[in-house]
């Protein structure tokens, strides 16, 4: 097998190949690849295995790091949905892992795959490469032949009840209709991670290219004509939507969940455009807290651990970026 990447690779053999494979997702199409370029945020690259002029397997990698002197500890690599492939071997994947080690380990403190699908067969492959495995939550709302009311009377009474009220209360939910619409929910989501998440979030551009993208959907919830929530989505054609960021002003109406409508509209896409189901993109590690664990799990989906894969390349940084970024938040509270 041949190993290749970035501009080597043709690019719509790449889109061809992942669109008829089961564990594809947009953070691995040519599309997201064209956000990262666009958002001028996000380094990414792409890599794949060839044999006989056929892609046999491959990924794209974003790299990512904080701002100031924290981008000298946290600077890694993310493989969105892991891998897609076309039943490679143990010893192609084997020669696939030790390819994206060598082109980056130099370059990031650790190399990380967040899984969307079920690798469990491979994890082996992957502890025999110095690969370890992190146990991590997801749900996964199935969409398949269902409506949205079967949708609906599947979530717990007091989600059903709080997205009946807010309706009721004058809110409505749909796709954005203009840039200003996209500038005024990223407004929102930054005073949330400001203030309450507080970790990096990306620049605007990397939202609007999200919004000009043919796999992007923003998501915009309004009470008397004025922006109150919503969220920022992916989709794969005939695979799931990502529910990748979610917001609402805060205390805005007890009688208002954006949240949910924002949420709502998701499933309501994804239905009307007959994708497999909604991917809540994490929720958490096993038999820990996690507060938004509680909240996704009332939306009636599934809860599955894909978990991750981690390549460490620079032990001490690795050690020494944890130990900086729980003292910063520990300062910031």
């Amino acid at each position: 097998m041949k190993f290749i990447q970035n501009k080597e690779i043709n690019q719509d053999s790449w889109e061809h190949f992942i669109h008829v494979k089961s564990n594809a997702s947009p953070f691995q199409s040519t599309e997201y690849l064209q956000i990262a370029l666009n958002s001028k945020s996000i380094e990414t690259h792409q890599f794949c295995g060839i044999l006989e002029d056929k892609i046999k397997i491959c990924c794209l990698v974003t790299i990512q790091k904080e701002k100031g002197i924290k981008a000298f500890f946290t600077k890694r690599a993310i493989i969105y949905g892991g891998y897609v492939d076309d039943k490679v071997s143990s010893i192609e994947l084997t020669d696939f892992l030790s390819f994206i080690v060598k082109k980056l380990r130099h370059r990031v403190i650790y190399i990380e795959t967040r899984n969307f699908f079920d690798y469990s067969n491979q994890k082996p492959i992957f502890e025999a490469n110095k690969w370890n495995y992190l146990p991590y939550l997801n749900f996964i709302l199935p969409l398949q032949n269902k409506s949205l009311d079967d949708i609906l009377i599947s979530m717990k009474y007091n989600r059903r009840r709080e997205i009946k009220m807010s309706i009721n209360e004058g809110a409505s939910y749909g796709l954005a209709s203009s840039v200003n619409e996209v500038e005024e929910l990223y407004l929102i989501l930054q005073e949330l991670y400001k203030t309450r998440v507080k970790v990096p979030l990306p620049t605007l551009s990397y939202f609007k290219a999200i919004y000009n993208s043919k796999y992007g959907k923003v998501i915009i919830v309004k009470h008397n004509n004025i922006v109150i929530g919503g969220a920022f989505c992916l989709f794969y054609p005939t695979k799931n939507i990502y529910t990748l960021y979610y917001c609402s002003i805060r205390d805005y109406n007890k009688k208002i969940f954006a949240t949910h409508l924002a949420i709502v509209a998701a499933i309501e896409f994804g239905i009307e455009n007959g994708l497999n189901a909604v991917d809540f993109m994490g929720a958490g590690k096993p038999n820990e807290e996690y507060g938004v664990r509680k909240y996704k799990a009332e939306f009636g989906g599934e809860l599955v651990e894909h978990g991750r894969f981690i390549y460490i390349s620079k032990p001490f940084l690795f050690k020494l970026g944890k130990f900086a970024l729980k003292l910063i938040q520990k300062i910031k509270k």
